[in-house]
């Protein structure tokens, strides 16, 4: 068996000495299945090597986990997670997902910059704030895979008025956009089924195809999206079975599909046969004009959420599909939940009428927190480039040089949690960006920016490996 890779965040954020921290880090790990019973950790070098910590660490908390009874060593055969421990259980893979996302909250004292949602007081306009009736059942109430009638109509329409003619029969409402990509990855991905991505791509869909175990191919991105020709070629010679792609405020890059590049996608994945998605979760976040459906024939799916307009806890996404998928994708949905939150869903049918009126609000939040951003690394961290995004929540950063990886780690025992670029990648390519949201306030953005321009200093200094810090957010 393989040693198993280490999630970044590894280290605890509590006080104490660092090997103690490594220690209860490689403990939460084994709660959340990234060490299941009997795996193999990192060797004391690689682990040391990878975390930017010394050796001395490293082995530290291995003999305290040794003690405890969680790991067993054995000469030739490394370190390992004992075999027989009662309450492991099995691993699962490991999520690329920011760590924050798998907790609910980063370390105490760090700043975020892994998000995407812009919280506030604003996030539920005054009028749809009301939840008067929001507790009582409707009528037929009942387990309803497909979603609220109502709230599918509502769905419908959206989609109709932004160009792409849609019935309720052709909406199912998901528990957020993730799931629907679950959904999709997981009945075009078994058995090995071949899914292309753009390569960067949103790092949760890419933890879908992995848990669906289906087999991704990664294709390269320019200025307009995912590049023609590589997957004309990819298509002619694969038996690919679905490509996602985000067309508007592509996740992490920010850009936006040309029309001219959108046309020429559509037409190939019909003549191919192969279901194009295109994931619109960010789409109503682009800076100028309004974003339009991909134009699709019968094999056109999109995934639509109002999490990213409202607040992450509103769990509630859609699939606009074909008919003939919708029963398939309903009876995966049944498997997975039975059926979203009825209440939930009244509460997004009474946010849907309003969502554009929020969409512009947000993005005048978003482009002045874009500029907020870019001002002060440009001040603070001169040899870091970018292109100014579309749209979206993120900058897509290239570092000078070295490893996004080594960096987020090194950065978080500054107080900022920050997603490597490896991280967006089926291939781990990327290795030399980094992911930042900065839909933080703005003066968390300038204690954020602060934090990283210590952290990097300390890289080009090479005292990258000294011991974390504890840290408050004034």
């Amino acid at each position: 068996m393989n040693a198993s890779t280490p999630s970044a965040g590894l280290i605890s954020g509590s006080p104490g000495p660092l090997y103690q921290r490594l220690a209860e880090g490689l403990r939460g790990a084994v709660r959340r299945g990234e060490f299941g019973a009997g795996s193999r950790l990192p060797s004391e070098r690689d682990l040391a090597r990878s975390l930017g910590i010394s050796r001395t660490t490293v082995i530290g908390a291995y003999r305290l986990l040794r003690e405890e009874g969680l790991l067993e060593s054995e000469r030739g055969s490394g370190t390992r997670v004992v075999a027989s421990g009662r309450w492991i259980g099995p691993a699962v893979p490991a999520a690329t997902m920011p760590s924050a996302k798998l907790t609910g909250e980063p370390a105490a004292g760090v700043v975020d910059l892994s998000g995407s949602v812009v919280v506030g007081p604003e996030a539920v306009p005054r009028p749809a704030a009301d939840t008067t009736g929001l507790h009582e059942p409707t009528a037929g109430f009942g387990y309803q895979p497909l979603g609220l009638p109502s709230l599918r109509a509502r769905i419908a329409a959206r989609h109709t008025r932004l160009g792409l003619p849609t019935t309720a029969d052709e909406v199912l409402v998901t528990n957020g956009a993730q799931q629907a990509i679950s959904l999709l990855f997981t009945l075009f991905g078994r058995n090995g089924g071949v899914i292309v991505t753009e390569n960067p791509s949103y790092v949760g869909a890419l933890d879908a195809a992995h848990a669906a175990g289906a087999r991704l191919l990664a294709l390269p991105t320019d200025a307009e999206g995912i590049k023609v020709r590589p997957l004309r070629e990819t298509l002619a010679r694969h038996p690919v079975s679905l490509l996602y792609v985000m067309t508007t405020c592509q996740n992490p890059t920010g850009t936006v599909m040309s029309t001219q590049r959108r046309t020429e996608i559509a037409r190939l994945a019909e003549r191919a046969g192969v279901p194009v998605v295109d994931d619109t979760t960010l789409a109503d976040l682009v800076f100028e004009g309004r974003w339009h459906p991909l134009p699709t024939a019968a094999t056109g799916i999109t995934v639509g959420s109002l999490s990213k307009l409202f607040w992450p806890g509103l769990r509630i996404g859609w699939l606009r599909a074909p008919g003939a998928l919708m029963t398939r994708l309903a009876r995966l949905k049944v498997v997975a939940d039975l059926g979203s939150s009825d209440v939930g869903q009244q509460l997004a049918s009474r946010l849907l009428p309003v969502s554009e009126d929020m969409a512009t609000a947000r993005r005048g939040q978003l482009t002045a927190r874009l500029d907020l951003m870019s001002e002060l690394l440009r001040s603070r961290l001169p040899t870091w480039s970018w292109t100014r995004p579309s749209g979206g929540p993120f900058l897509w950063v290239r570092l000078p040089h070295g490893d996004g990886e080594t960096f987020a780690q090194l950065a978080l025992g500054y107080g900022v949690q920050v997603l490597p670029g490896a991280r967006t990648s089926p291939d781990r390519g990327f290795a030399d960006h980094l992911r930042l949201s900065f839909v933080n306030e703005p003066e968390t953005l300038r204690i954020a920016v602060d934090r990283l321009g210590e952290a990097w200093a300390a890289c080009e200094s090479g005292h990258g490996s000294g011991p974390l810090r504890s840290f408050t957010v004034a």
